[in-house]
């Protein structure tokens, strides 16, 4: 891995045949109380310590991230648009910035079909924000969630349902990672960089304590054990990690720590 060039809203590593571009849609504040115990119950003021906040509320930032080789470009997720908090929607602007016009997005692939993940499959003007992606990858078990929602009308035509083991682009395979919602999906690009959506969503407390769940976790027993189960699968196969809701730079070096899990940002020298 290497990193080919680092903007203010974008962030791009190489792997073998495909790179990789971490796209930043913006920055949002969560309660403090959607970080969760074991019995469901808000993290008590002791075990916040650590977290990463912003006038009080957990900080929690959006990213996209875009896949490019020979056979074209994948967007994995394509941020909140102007349909969620005021601040996010910055995807367009990451993506000049990365010099990748909207035309050059050949298919997309959702994580999962949350407001935050799927609203900038379409533009401000109501049509298609990726006019070229033929092909948008749900997993089955959203395509219901995905099709009722008002919005996505204009690409329902190009829908894909998704499975594990799926390559929405050669080099890229979907694993099954559900909990946060019920299909909810992980991308493995080059078998070296693992791609999860929101495993996690709070990384500062998190990583560190992977039990943790989150306030809309669909089934949080599932998703805290999808997120144990890929957290130790990383480490022991050496894959680097990213997730929509992680802290700059979005991509990471993952290693145990204790009984929990540390991070280190992908850096030029590693």
């Amino acid at each position: 891995m290497r990193i080919l060039r680092r903007g203010r809203l974008s962030l791009e590593v190489e792997l073998a045949e495909l790179s990789v571009i971490m796209l930043f849609d913006g920055e949002t504040a969560m309660p403090l109380t959607y970080l969760r115990g074991p019995d469901g119950a808000p993290l008590p003021e002791a075990d916040l310590a650590g977290a990463d906040l912003v006038d009080g509320k957990l900080r929690l930032p959006v990213r996209a991230f875009l896949v490019r080789g020979p056979e074209g470009c994948l967007l994995i997720d394509s941020g909140a648009a102007q349909a969620w908090h005021k601040p996010l929607g910055r995807l367009p602007e990451a993506m000049a910035e990365a010099g990748v016009g909207p035309g050059k997005v050949t298919a997309v692939a959702l994580t999962h079909t949350h407001v935050d993940h799927l609203s900038g499959l379409v533009g401000a003007d109501g049509g298609l924000a990726f006019p070229n992606a033929t092909r948008i990858f749900v997993a089955t078990e959203e395509l219901t969630a995905f099709r009722d929602t008002p919005r996505m009308l204009p690409v329902l035509s190009r829908l894909m349902p998704l499975e594990q083991g799926d390559g929405p682009l050669r080099g890229v395979s979907a694993i099954n990672a559900p909990g946060h919602s019920p299909g909810h999906m992980a991308f493995l690009v080059e078998g070296r960089l693992l791609i999860w959506g929101d495993l996690v969503h709070h990384a500062a407390v998190q990583v560190a304590r992977p039990e943790v769940t989150w306030a809309f976790d669909d089934d949080p027993d599932e998703a805290r054990a999808s997120r144990l189960a890929l957290m130790a699968q990383a480490v022991e196969a050496g894959w680097l990690v990213a997730g929509a809701h992680l802290p700059d730079p979005g991509i990471f070096r993952i290693e145990r720590s204790g009984s929990g899990y540390a991070f280190h940002p992908v850096s030029r020298g590693m």
